[in-house]
C-alpha cells in the first residue's frame, strides 16, 4: 500500500488554498469599492485628483526668450487654424499700392481696397500699427450714385487730395500754403446689400476695440471712438463688411467677415489725404488678421521709395508670396508688441561702427512685451523713425559728425537740418560729403540696411536736407516707413517670424499680370461699368 502526502506536502497544499482565497477576495472587495466609487461619482459626492505640473521655464534669458517665443508662436498657430481657409485653391491674393507723398505730399502708403456689395474702391492709408479699419461714411440714403472717381485723371484715382499748386514741395516754413481740392470717396451703407451694423446688445460689439457702448442691454448701433498717437480722431459706428478681391488664378472672390467702422467724423493728421484706414494690427478686429487667417497666416507688402512717381506702383499680398523667398532675405523672431509687431534688435551700426546704446534699451523681456517701453515696432503709418533718448542721442551724434561742416538749417519739426542739396547716392565730393552706412542689427543675423536717402530725408524745402529721426520721450522706439522704404516685408503668423530684403517694388510679375487682365476685360466689355481689379497708372 503507498505512503500518503507527507506533513510538509499538506502544508503547502493549504497555505496555496489560502493564499487564492485571499487574493480572491481581495479583488471582490475592491470591485465592490470601484462599483460604490463610480456610483458615489455620479452622485456628484466623490472626486478624484491627478497630479499637474507647471511647464519646465529655462533660467537663462536667451533660453527664456525662446521658450516664450515658442509658445507664442503655437498660440499663433492655433488661433490661425480655427478660420477654415476662405478658398481651399487659392493660394493668394494682391491690393494695389502707392506712396501719397508726391500726390497728396503726406508720407504714408495708399492701398486700393473694393468694399461692399457692389464692390467699390476706396483708398485706405496702410496702418501696420492700427486695429481699426475706418472709412469715410454717409449714414443717411441720398439720391444718385456712389460719387467714385469717374471723372479724375488716371493719375489720381488712387488718392482722395488733388493739389492745385504748382509750387515748390514737402511744406516747411515762410512758403505759401497750398490750395488742395478734396475729393471723398463716402461708403454708404445703405447703398451696400452686404453691410451688417452691430448693436451694442451683441457680444461681438464688446469686444470690439474704443467703442462707447455705455451698456452691453443697449439695442442701439456699436459706436466707437478712437484717438490715435498722432492725435487723429475717428468716430463712428461698427459694422460687418465684405472686400472683393482678385486672387492669384485670376478670378474675383469675396472676402468675408470684415470689422469696418463707418466713420461720421474725423480731425487732425492727415485724414483728407485718403478715403480711411486699413489696419494690418496684431487684432482680431484688423483686416490683416482676417485677411491672413484665410490665406496661411501670411501678409507681406513692398514699399516703393516714398518719393516714387504719382504712377508707380506696388502690392499688398495675404498668402504665400513668391518674391520674399529670394536671395538676400533676412528673418528675425516676430515679436508681438500689443497691436503692433517688432524685433528683438541687438544693436546698431553708423559707418560700420557699433553705437554705445544701453543693452536693456533692447530687452522686451521673455513674453517680448513684459517692458512695453523697450524695443522697437514697425510703423507704417509714421513716416520718421522715432527713438528714445538713448537710441537717439549717439545716433544723431554719429551721424551729425559726417554732416556737421554743412551750415545748420531750422526746420519745424527736425532738430538736425543742414543746407544741402541732396545727390542721388549720398556722396558729394564737391561738398565733402559722404552719408555714412547705418544698419540695424536684429536677433537671428538680421539686418537692416538703410540707403542714403532712408537716413537723412532730402529736400524738405528746396536745398534742405534733415536727419530721418525725431526724439521720442515714452518707447519703444518706432521704425518708420521712410527707413523702411524699397524693402519687401512678410508678417509670417504662423511661423513667428518677420521677413524682410531690399526690393525696389517696381518689377512684380503677379501685379503686372492683373494690370494686363484687367485691361484686356475692360476694352473687351466697354458695357461693364465695374472698374478693374487695379486703378490704371
Amino acid at each position: 500500500m503507498p505512503a500518503g502526502p507527507g506533513p510538509l506536502v499538506v502544508v503547502l497544499l493549504l497555505s496555496l488554498l489560502l493564499l487564492v482565497a485571499g487574493i480572491h477576495g481581495r479583488l471582490q472587495h475592491e470591485e465592490e469599492e470601484e462599483e460604490e466609487e463610480v456610483q458615489d461619482q455620479e452622485g456628484g459626492s466623490s472626486s478624484f485628483t491627478l497630479p499637474v505640473w507647471a511647464p519646465h521655464v529655462p533660467e537663462s534669458g536667451e533660453e527664456r526668450r525662446e521658450h516664450f517665443r515658442a509658445l507664442m508662436a503655437k498660440d499663433m498657430r492655433r488661433m490661425m487654424r480655427q478660420v477654415p481657409e476662405l478658398m481651399s485653391k487659392t493660394d493668394m491674393f494682391e491690393l494695389p499700392m502707392r506712396s501719397a507723398l508726391n500726390i497728396a505730399q503726406v508720407g504714408m502708403y495708399v492701398v486700393v481696397v473694393r468694399i461692399g456689395t457692389p464692390a467699390l474702391p476706396y483708398s485706405l492709408a496702410l496702418e501696420t500699427a492700427n486695429e481699426v479699419t475706418w472709412i469715410n461714411c454717409r449714414l443717411r440714403r441720398r439720391k444718385g450714385k456712389h460719387p467714385g472717381r469717374p471723372h479724375v485723371p488716371p493719375a489720381a484715382t488712387t488718392m482722395s487730395i488733388q493739389v492745385d499748386d504748382d509750387g515748390g514741395g514737402g511744406g516747411g516754413s515762410g512758403g505759401k500754403s497750398k490750395v488742395t481740392k478734396v475729393i471723398m470717396n463716402w461708403y454708404r451703407p445703405a447703398k451696400s446689400s452686404s453691410w451688417r451694423r452691430f448693436r451694442c446688445s451683441q457680444r461681438a460689439c464688446m469686444d470690439l476695440p474704443y467703442n462707447t457702448c455705455e451698456s452691453p442691454d443697449q439695442n442701439t448701433s456699436c459706436t466707437y471712438y478712437q484717438v490715435m498717437k498722432d492725435s487723429t480722431i475717428t468716430s463712428g459706428i461698427y459694422g460687418q463688411e465684405k472686400a472683393t478681391v482678385a486672387v492669384s488664378d485670376g478670378t474675383m472672390k469675396k472676402l468675408p467677415g470684415l470689422v469696418i467702422g463707418c466713420s461720421t467724423f474725423e480731425h487732425g493728421g492727415a485724414v483728407n489725404s485718403h478715403d480711411g484706414i486699413l489696419s494690418l494690427g496684431n487684432s482680431p478686429s484688423s483686416f490683416g488678421i482676417a485677411a491672413a487667417r484665410r490665406f496661411g497666416g501670411r501678409l507681406s507688402f513692398c514699399l516703393l521709395a516714398t518719393t516714387s512717381g504719382r504712377n508707380a506702383s506696388s502690392y499688398l499680398t495675404f498668402g504665400a508670396n513668391p518674391a520674399v523667398q529670394a536671395p538676400g532675405t533676412m528673418e528675425t523672431p516676430l515679436l508681438y508688441r500689443d497691436v503692433a509687431y517688432g524685433a528683438h534688435v541687438t544693436g546698431i551700426l553708423v559707418g560700420g561702427q557699433p553705437l554705445d546704446i544701453p543693452p536693456e534699451v533692447w530687452d522686451e523681456g521673455p513674453l517680448g512685451n513684459d517692458n512695453p517701453e523697450a524695443g522697437i515696432v514697425l510703423d507704417t503709418g509714421t513716416s520718421i523713425t522715432y527713438l528714445v533718448s538713448a537710441v537717439y542721442d549717439p545716433v544723431t551724434a554719429a551721424l551729425d559728425s559726417h554732416l556737421a561742416h554743412l551750415p545748420k538749417a531750422e526746420i519745424k519739426g527736425f532738430e538736425y537740418c543742414y543746407n544741402w542739396t541732396f545727390a542721388g547716392d549720398g556722396v558729394d565730393p564737391a561738398h565733402n560729403v559722404t552719408i555714412p552706412s547705418f544698419s540695424i542689427e536684429m536677433a537671428g543675423d538680421a539686418r537692416l540696411a538703410a540707403d542714403a536717402k532712408s537716413i537723412v530725408v532730402p529736400e524738405v524745402v528746396p536745398g534742405v536736407v534733415c536727419l530721418g529721426f525725431n526724439r521720442i520721450s515714452q518707447g519703444p522706439s518706432i521704425i518708420g516707413n521712410v527707413l523702411m522704404q524699397e524693402h519687401i516685408w512678410e508678417i509670417d503668423h504662423m511661423s513667428t517670424v518677420l521677413r524682410f530684403r531690399k526690393d525696389k517694388c517696381i518689377n512684380h510679375q503677379q501685379l503686372n499680370r492683373h494690370h494686363k487682365k484687367a485691361s484686356s476685360s475692360s476694352s473687351s466689355s466697354s458695357s461693364s461699368s465695374s472698374p478693374p481689379p487695379y486703378p490704371a497708372a
